[in-house]
C-alpha cells in the first residue's frame, strides 16, 4: 500500500508499506483474543440485563458477579500511591518534590476514576491497559499529562512477545467521525469521501444490529508507534494514517521524536499472565463453567419446586365431574354426576428431587468460591462458630492472599504509569505549573515546578529516581490493628522517654506502617530529656 500522492514528508514509501503489512499482520493474529474480550463481555452482560420473561425465568446466580466486585472493592480500598525515593543525597530535594506534586497530578486526570475503570475491565478480560500521553491543549493550552485506559480491542502488538515494549511496531485504532477528520485535516478533505479501512472489533458485534450500519459514517484511523535510533538515544515515533493517506508524522514535525524517554506510551496490568502474550486472562474464562452449571441445578432445582408444589389431578373423561369448578378455588360446591371413585379422580403429585442434588449444587457453589478467592469470612460472614474478632481478622487476612496478589500486580503496572509521568514532565513541562496541597495539619501550600530544576541539575548525569508505592488509605482492618499495636506499645512503656533506648530496639525489629516517623518522635522525645536534665 503506497502512501496518497498528497502527502510529501520523511516517511518512505517502502516503510510505510511495511508498516501496513505488519498492521494487517497483527490484526490476523489477535482475532482470537478480541473475539474472546466480545464473547466475555456478552455473556457476562447477557447474564444480569436480559429480560426474563415466562412464569419461570432462567436462574442467573450473580456468584460470578460477586466475586469480580469484591476482588475490585479489594483493589479500590487499597488505591496506590507514589513515594519518588533518591539514589543520591543531592536529589533529595526533587524527589520530594515528586511526592507531593505527583497525587495532584494523579488527580488532575481523574486517575481515580481510570483506576477504578480498568481494574473492571481486567478482572472481566485478564488485562488493563494505561495509556500515559502529554496532551498540549490541557490546561489553557500549557499542556497536561493524560491518563486514559485503552481497550485492548484497539491495541495490536507484534505476536510471540511478553513484554509490548519489545514489539517492533504497535498500532491504536480509532473510529472516527468523517466530519470531524474533515475540520481536523481540512488539506485532505477530499481523501475522506472515500471509505476507509472497516475490518475492526467492537461492541457492536455482540448486538444484532449490523455494527458496520452504525458506523458508516465513521473512517478507522491508526496511529503507529515505533522506536528510532537518534543518535546515542532512542525516542518515540509516530504516523497517523487513514487507510492509504498519512495524515500526520513526528519525524516531518520533530527533530526529537514523540517522546524523548523512548518508551511505548502504554502499561499492561495482567491478571493471568499468558507465556506467549504480554496480556492473559480473567475470572470470567476461569469461573463461566462453574456458574453454567450452578445457573443449570438452580433452574433443575426451581421446576421440580414449582412442579412438586403445585397439585394436580388426572381426570377419567367420562367421569362425571366438573373439572373447572375442582381447579377453581373459589367454589365451595363441586358438581358430580355418579359416584366419584378413585378410577375417576386422582391425585397427581410430583416427586421431591434427592437431597444430594441439593448438596451437590452447595458443593459446586463452595468449589467457585475457593476457585475465585471469594469465601464468606472475606465478607465477613463466619462459619464453624467463629465469632472473635481477632479470629475473623486473621482468617480474612489469610483469604486475602489473592487480592494481595492481584493487587501487588496492579502496583508493578502503576510504577511504570509514575516513571512515564516523570518523563513527561521532564520534557513537556518548560512554563511553571502549580499544585495546591493540603496538609494533614489542615495548612494549606501552593508548589511549582518546572523542568528547569531537573534540567539545571542533570547538566553532568541523569537523574534516577526509585518508585515506592503503597496504599493511599489503609483498610479499616489495617488502621485498628495499627491502633492497637500502637495501644500495646504504650500499656507497656514504650513511650517513656527512660524506655527510649530499649524502645528503639524493640520497633527496628518490627514491621508496621509509620515505624520511622515513630522512631524519630522517640529520638526527639530522647534528646529533649537529656538536655532538660541538670548538670
Amino acid at each position: 500500500m503506497q502512501p496518497n500522492n498528497h502527502y510529501h514528508g520523511k516517511i518512505q514509501p517502502e516503510f510505510f508499506d511495511r508498516m501496513t503489512e505488519e498492521f494487517r499482520r497483527y490484526q490476523e493474529h489477535k482475532q482470537a483474543f478480541d473475539r474472546r474480550i466480545i464473547e466475555n463481555n456478552r455473556w457476562f452482560k447477557a447474564r444480569y440485563q436480559a429480560e426474563q420473561t415466562g412464569e419461570l425465568p432462567t436462574p442467573t446466580t450473580p456468584y460470578l458477579f460477586n466475586a469480580i466486585a469484591n476482588k475490585h472493592a479489594d483493589a479500590m480500598d487499597n488505591f496506590p500511591s507514589p513515594n519518588v525515593l533518591e539514589r543520591e543525597e543531592k536529589d533529595r530535594e526533587i524527589a520530594e518534590t515528586f511526592t507531593r506534586i505527583l497525587p495532584i497530578q494523579l488527580d488532575a486526570c481523574n486517575f481515580r476514576r481510570t483506576y477504578s475503570r480498568a481494574w473492571w475491565y481486567k478482572l472481566k478480560n485478564g488485562a488493563a491497559c494505561y495509556g500515559v500521553f502529554f496532551n498540549p491543549e490541557l490546561r489553557g493550552g500549557l499542556g497536561e499529562i493524560d491518563i486514559r485506559k485503552i481497550d485492548l480491542l484497539n491495541l495490536f502488538w507484534e505476536p510471540g512477545i511478553c513484554d509490548i515494549q519489545d514489539s517492533r511496531f504497535l498500532f491504536l485504532t480509532a473510529l472516527i467521525d468523517r466530519e470531524d477528520l474533515k475540520n481536523r485535516y481540512p488539506q485532505y478533505a477530499d481523501c475522506f469521501q472515500e471509505d476507509g479501512v472497516s475490518e475492526i472489533h467492537t461492541y457492536d458485534d455482540m448486538q444484532n444490529t449490523n455494527g458496520a450500519d452504525k458506523n458508516k459514517d465513521k473512517l478507522m484511523v491508526v496511529d503507529c508507534y515505533y522506536k528510532k535510533k537518534r543518535g546515542s538515544h532512542t525516542t518515540l515515533e509516530l504516523v497517523k494514517f487513514c487507510g492509504n493517506l498519512i495524515l500526520d508524522a513526528t519525524e516531518d514535525s520533530s527533530d526529537s521524536g514523540l517522546y524523548a524517554h523512548g518508551k511505548y506510551p502504554f502499561v499492561l496490568d495482567v491478571m493471568y499472565p499468558d507465556e506467549d502474550s504480554p496480556v492473559g486472562f480473567g475470572m470470567v474464562d476461569i469461573i463461566k463453567s462453574p456458574q453454567l452449571y450452578i445457573d443449570r441445578l438452580d433452574w433443575i432445582i426451581s421446576r421440580n419446586a414449582m412442579i412438586s408444589g403445585k397439585t394436580r389431578y388426572m381426570v377419567k373423561d367420562n367421569g362425571g365431574l366438573n373439572e373447572y369448578e375442582l381447579t377453581d378455588c373459589s367454589k365451595d360446591i363441586i358438581h358430580v354426576a355418579g359416584n366419584v371413585g378413585d378410577e375417576n379422580i386422582r391425585e397427581l403429585q410430583a416427586k421431591p428431587l434427592h437431597s444430594y442434588i441439593i448438596q451437590h449444587r452447595k458443593n459446586k457453589i463452595e468449589e467457585m468460591k475457593e476457585i475465585a478467592g471469594n469465601r464468606d469470612f472475606q465478607q465477613g460472614g463466619t462459619t464453624g462458630g467463629v465469632t472473635a474478632y481477632s479470629a475473623i481478622a486473621a482468617l480474612q487476612q489469610a483469604g486475602e492472599k489473592l487480592s494481595r496478589d492481584m493487587i501487588g500486580e496492579g502496583y508493578n503496572a502503576f510504577r511504570e504509569i509514575i516513571y512515564l509521568c516523570m518523563e513527561l514532565m521532564r520534557q513537556f513541562y518548560d512554563q511553571p505549573h502549580s499544585y495546591r496541597i493540603d496538609g494533614l495539619d489542615g495548612k494549606r501550600e501552593y508548589l511549582t515546578f518546572s523542568n528547569r530544576l531537573w534540567k539545571d541539575q542533570s547538566q553532568v548525569r541523569p537523574l534516577e529516581f526509585d518508585v515506592a508505592v503503597s496504599a493511599e488509605k489503609n483498610n479499616p482492618y489495617n488502621r485498628v490493628a495499627q491502633n492497637q499495636t500502637l495501644t500495646e506499645l504504650w500499656k507497656i512503656g514504650v513511650f517513656r522517654p527512660d524506655m527510649a533506648p530499649s524502645a528503639k530496639i524493640l520497633l527496628e525489629n518490627m514491621y508496621f506502617d509509620g515505624k520511622e516517623k515513630l522512631l524519630e518522635a522517640i529520638g526527639s522525645q530522647q534528646n529533649l530529656a537529656v538536655s532538660e536534665q541538670p548538670v
